[in-house]
């Protein structure tokens, strides 16, 4: 296999910031899933009580889901989730690493230096993190990028963007290419929107193409 699919969302906050994901979202998941599974899953935390998610990710995904502890997951009694995963992937150019962690332990809430300072320090050349609630894709000045899927059930935060929203990565093993797609919920015309970003994994940084 020369490309990897990977499935990047989280902070559902389901029964207490919201009720259920957009059903749009659920069948946009599900169809790519009946197409191709994603190889790997990361999912940022606060799952709270919604055990369905965590089936449906299982049945979408053929190797590894990547569950990290949300700092609302006390609510379902859950404490036993890590605080950091990670996953090594080999590529022609060399080994790329993606950590993930909720980041409830960054103040200010998402603030990228202190993401990046963690990345640096563990190694990641690729850092997923949620807890704002508000969907970004950042490539640092040295070369590591920084994703947050955002709340794929658009759940209320400080900053939050409301958006309901989750991300994609495609990575070629061969070619050493990371591809972004961001995908957000338009409620008001029913649509799911998609960002397309391409990135080249060169020297141990990422690039953008």
């Amino acid at each position: 296999m020369t490309e990897l699919k990977l499935l990047i969302l989280g902070d559902p906050h389901i029964p207490r910031r919201a009720k259920e994901i957009p059903s749009l979202i659920m069948d946009k998941l599900q169809t790519e899933a009946n197409k191709n599974l994603y190889d790997y899953t990361f999912f940022t935390g606060d799952l709270i009580k919604y055990p369905d998610l965590l089936e449906n990710l299982n049945s979408w995904t053929r190797n590894r889901v990547l569950r990290v502890l949300g700092n609302m997951d006390y609510y379902s009694g859950d404490n036993n989730s890590p605080i950091y995963e990670e996953l090594m992937i080999s590529l022609n150019e060399g080994n790329l690493l993606i950590g993930i962690t909720h980041g409830s332990q960054i103040r200010d809430r998402g603030n990228h230096k202190q993401l990046e300072s963690i990345a640096t320090e563990k190694g990641y050349n690729i850092l997923i993190s949620g807890h704002t609630h508000k969907e970004e894709i950042v490539l640092t000045d040295n070369g590591i990028l920084l994703l947050n899927p955002g709340s794929i059930t658009g759940a209320w935060s400080f900053i939050a963007s409301r958006i309901p929203s989750y991300l994609n990565l495609k990575i070629n093993i061969n070619q050493n290419t990371i591809t972004t797609l961001l995908f957000q919920l338009d409620i008001v015309n029913e649509i799911i929107n998609q960002q397309k970003t391409k990135y080249i994994f060169e020297n141990g940084k990422i690039k953008k193409k």
